[in-house]
C-alpha cells in the first residue's frame, strides 16, 4: 500500500473519532448550559408589578405591603423575607400586609416564630392562599400562618391544611394546635363553634376553601386587588387596639415584593426532584472535568450546581448514607470508564446509585417518582458507559500508536495550552502540556519534549531539535507564544 494512502486513511479515521469526541464534549456543554439555567433563572429579579407604577400622592396615601410566594415550601429564605416585609410595614406604618401563599408545607423554620410575628404585628396581616386557578395550598406551617392571621382570605379552588407536621423533617414534627394559634391572634369577633370545629380539622386533613368560607373563617377572593376592595372599612383587632382598614383605590399604594436574588435562588434549590438533579448534574459534570485537559464549562456548572444542590440537601430532609450510595455510585461509574472494565463495577455502581436515588428523602412527601429514578439511573449508565467513554478514546490518538514515537514530533497548538489542551501532530489531535512560560495560543507550532502517561509534554517549536515527517509542520505559522 502507497505509505501516503495509508497515512491518509489513518487521517481521516482519526479525524471522524475527533469529530465524535468534539461532538460529544459540545452536547455535553448543552447538557449543562440547559440544566444550570433554571438555577441561574432564580437570579432574574421578578418583573415590577404594574400596579407599582400607579402610586397615589398626597397625605392620604396609604401603603399596602404585598409578598406573593408560591411554589415549595416555607422554607428560610421564603421566612426570612416574611419577616423582612413585616418589620419594613411596622416602620413606615403602612395600612396592611397581605402574604399571597402556596406552599406544601414547613421546612427547617421555627414555625412558632413566625405565627407569633404575623399575629403580634401592629400592622395588620392578610394570608390570602392564592393564586386562582392553580389548586393553591397552605399546609404544615404555612397553614399555621394562615390561622394566625388577622385576616384569612382563599381562592375559591384553595385548601389548608393538613398542618401537622408543621415541618417535613424527622423529628421536627410537632402536633398542630391551629386553635390555639387562632386564639393568639387579636381579633374583633370570637369564633364560633363550627369555626373551631373546621379550624380543628386542618390540623389532620385538607379542607376546602367554600367550608372555610361557610364556618366564618376566611373570605373569598380571586386576586389581589378584589381582596382590597373586599377589605375596605373592615375593622379588625391588631395589638395596638381596634383599627379600621382605609383601602379606597385613589388612597392606596400597593407595593410587591419578592424574595430577591439570592433568597430566589436558596428557595429554588428547595424543590425535591431539582435537589436530587442538581446534584446528580452538578457532580457529573465535575466527573467528566476529571478527564479532561483544563476546566472549562462543564466544571463552571459543576460547580454552580453541587454548591445550591448542597444547600438543598441541607435544608430538606434526606436520608445522607443514601447520599453516599449517589455519590459512590457516581464515582464507580467514573472509575470503570478509567479503567474500561465494565463488568461487576458497572453493576455495583448501578445499583448503589439506584438505591441512593430511591431512598433520598427522609419524609414520604417527597419521595421522588420510580420514573424519575429509573431515567436519571439509565442517564448516568449511558453517560459514563457510552458518552464519556466516546470522548475519552477520541483523546487518546490513533490506534496502535506509541506516545514514545511522538517524541521530537512538530505540532500545531488547537486548544490553548494553559498549561494543558490540544495539540495536533501527524494528523491526530493529542492531549498536551505546555511545558514554556505562559501559556500557548492557538496556532503555535510546538515541539513534543517527553510524554508523561497519556498526555505529550510539547515545548516552542525547535527546529534543531526537531525530526520532521514528510516536511514542514502542518499548519504552523507565526502566532505567538502568549
Amino acid at each position: 500500500m502507497d505509505p501516503h494512502d495509508a497515512g491518509r486513511g489513518r487521517l481521516h479515521g482519526s479525524a471522524r473519532r475527533n469529530g465524535r469526541g468534539r461532538a460529544a464534549r459540545a452536547v455535553l456543554a448543552l447538557v449543562a448550559a440547559a440544566l444550570v439555567a433554571p438555577v441561574l433563572g432564580a437570579l432574574v429579579p421578578a418583573p415590577a408589578s404594574a400596579q407599582d407604577a400607579e402610586v397615589p400622592s398626597g397625605p392620604t396615601v396609604r401603603r399596602v405591603e404585598v409578598l406573593p410566594v408560591a411554589d415549595g415550601f416555607l422554607d428560610p429564605p421564603v421566612a426570612d423575607q416574611i419577616a423582612d416585609v413585616l418589620d419594613l410595614a411596622a416602620r413606615e406604618e403602612a395600612e396592611l400586609v397581605v402574604l399571597q401563599l402556596d406552599l406544601a408545607g414547613g421546612v427547617r423554620i421555627d414555625a412558632a416564630d413566625l405565627t407569633t410575628r404575623i399575629a403580634a404585628s401592629p400592622v395588620p396581616v392578610v394570608v390570602f392562599v392564592a393564586p386562582i386557578a392553580t389548586a393553591p395550598r397552605a399546609a404544615g406551617a404555612a397553614g399555621a400562618a394562615f390561622a394566625a392571621a388577622h385576616v384569612r382570605a382563599v381562592a375559591p379552588d384553595a385548601t389548608v391544611g393538613p398542618l401537622d407536621p408543621l415541618d417535613l423533617r424527622p423529628g421536627a414534627a410537632v402536633p398542630a394546635d391551629p386553635v390555639g394559634t387562632a386564639a393568639a391572634t387579636p381579633r374583633a369577633a370570637v369564633p364560633s363553634s363550627e369555626a373551631v370545629a373546621v379550624l380543628t380539622r386542618t390540623a389532620g386533613t385538607e379542607v376546602a376553601a367554600d367550608e372555610l368560607v361557610a364556618a366564618g373563617l376566611a373570605r373569598t377572593a380571586t386576586g389581589v386587588e378584589p381582596l382590597l376592595v373586599e377589605l375596605d372599612g373592615t375593622t379588625v383587632l391588631t395589638v395596638d387596639g381596634e383599627r379600621t382598614l382605609r383601602l379606597r383605590p385613589d388612597e392606596v399604594a400597593v407595593r410587591f415584593h419578592s424574595l430577591g436574588l439570592w433568597r430566589r435562588l436558596l428557595h429554588a434549590a428547595t424543590a425535591a426532584p431539582f435537589v436530587y438533579l442538581l446534584l446528580v448534574v452538578g457532580l457529573g459534570m465535575l466527573l467528566f472535568e476529571v478527564f479532561q485537559p483544563g476546566f472549562g464549562i462543564a466544571g463552571l456548572a459543576g460547580v454552580i450546581t453541587t454548591v445550591v444542590g448542597a444547600f438543598g440537601a441541607f435544608v430538606l430532609p434526606v436520608r445522607w448514607w443514601a447520599v453516599a450510595l449517589v455519590v459512590l455510585g457516581l464515582l464507580l461509574y467514573a472509575l470503570d470508564t478509567a479503567v474500561a472494565g465494565f463488568g461487576p463495577v458497572t453493576l455495583a455502581a448501578t445499583a448503589s446509585f439506584a438505591a441512593g436515588s430511591w431512598w433520598f428523602y427522609a419524609a414520604p412527601v417527597l419521595q421522588l417518582p420510580w420514573w424519575l429514578v429509573a431515567l436519571t439511573t439509565l442517564t448516568a449508565l449511558i453517560f459514563f458507559v457510552l458518552v464519556l467513554t466516546v470522548v475519552l478514546r477520541a483523546q487518546a490518538g490513533p490506534e496502535g500508536t506509541d506516545l514514545g514515537d511522538l517524541v521530537g514530533r512538530p505540532g500545531v497548538v488547537r486548544s490553548v495550552l494553559n498549561p494543558e489542551g490540544h495539540v495536533f501532530i501527524d494528523g491526530a489531535l493529542w492531549r498536551a502540556r505546555w511545558v514554556g512560560d505562559g501559556r500557548a495560543g492557538v496556532g503555535t507550532p510546538v515541539t513534543v519534549r517527553s510524554v508523561d502517561g497519556p498526555v505529550v509534554l510539547v515545548g516552542a517549536f525547535d527546529a534543531a531539535s526537531t525530526t520532521p515527517r514528510g516536511g514542514a509542520v502542518e499548519g504552523s505559522g507565526s502566532a505567538p507564544v502568549a
